[in-house]
């Protein structure tokens, strides 16, 4: 059997080759269709009923390799451009919500606000947000538990938020016309 494959390849190779070639002007992803269509050989020669034939059906598996080849590609880039509109629909619904999210903020009780965007936006842990505010760090993390607590009630009173597993807003629906503070 590797001497039918050996043979194989020394007496299709370079047409193979170039059949390919004419199909896919890539010579890196023609030469990968190449090796592709001898994997099917070795694989499948065994499904070869009558020897006469062997030209018709290598030449048969090779377009099939090709076709195969053309759908994944095109799939590929199918699947990319509906993932980069997926992610330019999140990043706007995500930019909008965001700039929801700092009107209500704004809105806190100031002693919720201060705590909340020291900790959220300045990045800054809840001891030292008790440091710097004078109060306990009980205190503290309460603060800002209770002002994130505000602010997703009222998103949650405005909208209906659709995340996904990562907590990234992807679409929102509004309950209401307009959102109030």
């Amino acid at each position: 059997m590797n001497e039918l494959l050996e043979t194989i390849w020394r007496e299709n190779h370079d047409q193979l080759l170039t059949f390919i070639n004419k199909r896919i002007k890539n010579k890196e992803e023609s030469e990968d269709i190449l090796q592709e269509v001898f994997i099917k050989i070795l694989s499948k020669i065994g499904t070869l009923k009558d020897s006469s034939k062997l030209q018709a059906w290598v030449y048969q598996m090779t377009r099939n390799t090709i076709i195969d080849f053309i759908r994944k590609k095109k799939f590929q880039e199918m699947e990319a451009e509906i993932k980069d509109i997926e992610d330019e629909t999140n990043e706007n619904a995500m930019n909008e919500a965001t700039g929801w999210i700092g009107k209500y903020v704004d809105a806190l009780p100031e002693n919720y606000r201060e705590a909340v965007v020291l900790y959220e936006m300045k990045g800054l842990s809840q001891k030292e947000i008790a440091d710097r505010l004078g109060i306990s760090y009980t205190n503290a993390r309460s603060r800002i538990q209770r002002g994130r607590q505000l602010i997703k009630k009222k998103l949650t009173d405005c909208c209906i938020f659709n995340v996904d597993v990562y907590g990234n807003i992807i679409d929102f629906q509004k309950r209401t016309n307009s959102c109030k503070k």
